[in-house]
């Protein structure tokens, strides 16, 4: 089992909540750190995870740290936000997280649940496109009139990301995930992070954030790719015969 320590339940009417953890590109991970910093939200409540596997030392002596999964509340924007540091892949450890977190959804009354992640992009030349699936009819065209495509046809989601959907549906929660298309899973993506929180706030009625950091993050990780594909091409151009 898991282990919930409640600090102090926040007093909100029916919020909505806010619920991701690290995906490809870690979309979800820098969102939702995002989120609570420049929200200034509020912790009140934690649930400890089976993470590291491993202790650490230093000059012989032994440092444990349990990391947890965090609950923060803003009272302002009436909001509930659920983050974490690694999404697990254990399909027990990751229903039993689900649950958790639907059943602290269900003590608060929680409005609408939303969960945000990346999806990955099939190779063509075409802008990567914004997502959602939903839980209703009614969320669909919510989506649809906030110029959100569905995703049609059928597929999965995977890890929380999606499976927390599945349990809110099954309590009777109303769901909506938002999902941008990314090409390298293994690069951080903060410029799909930002798309998705622009849209997920006029969603939420909360007024735009400065995204700026997102805007330098994204700098940063254009510069390295730039690199990379420079130093990538200086290593081809090597192993090119008759080129000294």
């Amino acid at each position: 089992m898991l282990g919930l320590k409640i600090h102090t339940l926040p007093k909100l009417k029916n919020p909505n909540m806010i619920a991701a953890l690290p995906d490809m590109g870690n979309v979800a991970g820098i969102g939702m750190d995002f989120l609570v910093k420049k929200l200034k939200a509020k912790l009140f409540a934690e649930i400890y995870a089976f993470w590291p596997p491993a202790v650490s030392y230093e000059k012989g002596l032994i440092q444990y740290n349990q990391s947890s999964y965090k609950f923060h509340y803003c009272k302002k924007e009436n909001l509930v936000i659920f983050s974490g540091e690694f999404n697990p892949s254990d399909p027990r450890r990751l229903y039993e997280l689900c649950y958790e977190v639907v059943d602290m959804a269900k003590k608060l009354k929680v409005n609408t649940l939303y969960s945000i992640g990346s999806a990955l992009r099939s190779p063509n030349p075409a802008e990567p496109k914004l997502f959602g699936v939903a839980s209703s009819t009614n969320l669909t065209n919510l989506l649809k009139k906030q110029k959100i495509e569905l995703l049609n046809g059928k597929g999965q989601i995977t890890g929380f990301n999606g499976l927390a959907l599945g349990i809110a549906k099954e309590k009777n929660l109303d769901s909506i995930c938002i999902l941008k298309e990314i090409d390298n899973p293994n690069i951080i993506q903060p410029k799909a992070t930002q798309t998705i929180l622009v849209k997920l706030l006029e969603l939420l009625k909360i007024k735009p954030l400065d995204m700026k950091d997102l805007e330098e993050e994204e700098k940063r990780k254009k510069f390295m790719e730039q690199q990379m594909n420079y130093m990538d091409g200086l290593t081809r151009k090597d192993k090119q015969p008759g080129i000294a």
